[in-house]
Parts: structure tokens; C-alpha cells; sequence
């Protein structure tokens, strides 16, 4: 496992540029909190400046919306990226601002980390990127347990995703089925986070096979979101 993908997803929910700026930056400065240092994000649509600058944000993101005549109800697609001491490689991939209709829209929210010590940031990612974007359901993955699970959990099908940690909303919380008790964790949204408390509170591979197959028919796993405008 070389790296760790943090995603949410959600969907419609039409936004402005100035509330997204200020999320995003609210966000970058949780990361750095998280990682111990101040991670230069930037953007090359705007090079040579730091994107957690509050003004550079709000550039960024007013100028993707401005650019963005053909189909302003499909929001807008934004990557940054950072390097950092301890964690490597970051890069952040978001979708959003997104309101149409059409049942194929998702917002998602992305951030992908390489370094030494993966599982320590994941459940601190995790929540933050829930505190800042609420989504329907979220999740931390790899590209090499999205591989494992194809069968069970395949690409592009609707509804969440079991994640080495899996973020679920208050919605969808509720309907869970009983007996999980020990692998569940409480927020203060009124969303909880699927982990075993082990290995950095990661589910093992198997433990994540497991609980897809067992939750794939229940109505907190359902394409059809039962909580809000979501996804």
C-alpha cells in the first residue's frame, strides 16, 4: 500500500464560490494541522501562489465558475496538490457545486497521501474532510483494495462503498442493522465512522469483503439517499 485516498461523496447541492473557498481553505488549514506542518498547496491555474491564502482561493475557485458557461449546473472540477515532509505526496481532486437533477451527478471530495505514516492521518483526514464538505457517505481506500473488491463493490455502482474506515451520515446511520456496535464509532454530526480499532482503526481486507457483502442490501448501503439532498 503506497498511498491513502480519503473520498466523500454527496449530491445535489448548488454552492457559491465564496462558501467553497471558504470551505476549502478551512479545510487546508485542518491538513496542516493534522500532518504538523504547512503544506504549500497550489494550483496551476494560478502559479506562484499559495492556494490557502483565502484571496487565492476565492480566484481560483470564481475563475472556474466563470469559465464554466457550458453547463454551470454540473459544478466545477478543481485539482491541487502539495508535498510535504511527513507525508509525501498530496493531491486533492473535488467536484463540486454540482446541482443538477440528473441522477448520475455526485459532488465528491478527494485527497490522496504517500509517505511514512499513512494509517496515523487517516482517521484525522477522514473527519475532517466530513466537518468540512458533510457528505452522504465517505471513506479511506486504496487503489489496491478498490482492486480486491471489484467483485463485490464494483466501480460506478450507486450508493457508499466500504473503505478501510467508512463514513456514513446521520441518514443513513440510523438504519443501519444491530451488532455492530464495536466497529462503529460515533460523531457529532450524528454520522459514524465503520473501523475496527485496530491497526490505526483500519477493517482488514477480509473484514472489508465481509461487511460489503453484509450491507450491500441493507438500506443504509441504498443508492437512494435517506437523508437530505444527497448522494
Amino acid at each position: 500500500m503506497n498511498d491513502l485516498i480519503a473520498r466523500g461523496f454527496w449530491g445535489p447541492r448548488q454552492e457559491s464560490p465564496e462558501v467553497i473557498a471558504d470551505k476549502l481553505v478551512a479545510l487546508l488549514a485542518d491538513l496542516d494541522k493534522v500532518v504538523g506542518e504547512s503544506l504549500p498547496w497550489s494550483s496551476h491555474h494560478l502559479p506562484g501562489k499559495l492556494l490557502a491564502e483565502p484571496v487565492n482561493a476565492l480566484q481560483v475557485i470564481s475563475d472556474a465558475f466563470r469559465d464554466n458557461t457550458d453547463a454551470p449546473q454540473l459544478g466545477i472540477n478543481q485539482v491541487y496538490e502539495a508535498r510535504g515532509a511527513r507525508v509525501g505526496e498530496l493531491r486533492i481532486s473535488m467536484s463540486v457545486g454540482g446541482y443538477s437533477d440528473s441522477p448520475k451527478l455526485h459532488n465528491t471530495f478527494l485527497v490522496r497521501w504517500s509517505g511514512a505514516e499513512l494509517g496515523a492521518l487517516a482517521g484525522p483526514v477522514l473527519r475532517r474532510l466530513v466537518a468540512a464538505w458533510d457528505p452522504d457517505w465517505a471513506a479511506v481506500t486504496s487503489r489496491s483494495l478498490m482492486n480486491a473488491m471489484a467483485e463485490v463493490q464494483p466501480r460506478g455502482t450507486p450508493g457508499p462503498k466500504v473503505g478501510y474506515l467508512t463514513y456514513l451520515s446521520e441518514g443513513r446511520a440510523q438504519v443501519l442493522p444491530g451488532g455492530l456496535g464495536k466497529h462503529l464509532r460515533e460523531l457529532e454530526n450524528g454520522g459514524v465512522v465503520i473501523g475496527s480499532g485496530e491497526d490505526d482503526g483500519f477493517l482488514s481486507e477480509d473484514e472489508v469483503g465481509a461487511f460489503a457483502r453484509d450491507l450491500k442490501s441493507s438500506a443504509a448501503f441504498a443508492a437512494i439517499p435517506t437523508s437530505r439532498s444527497k448522494f
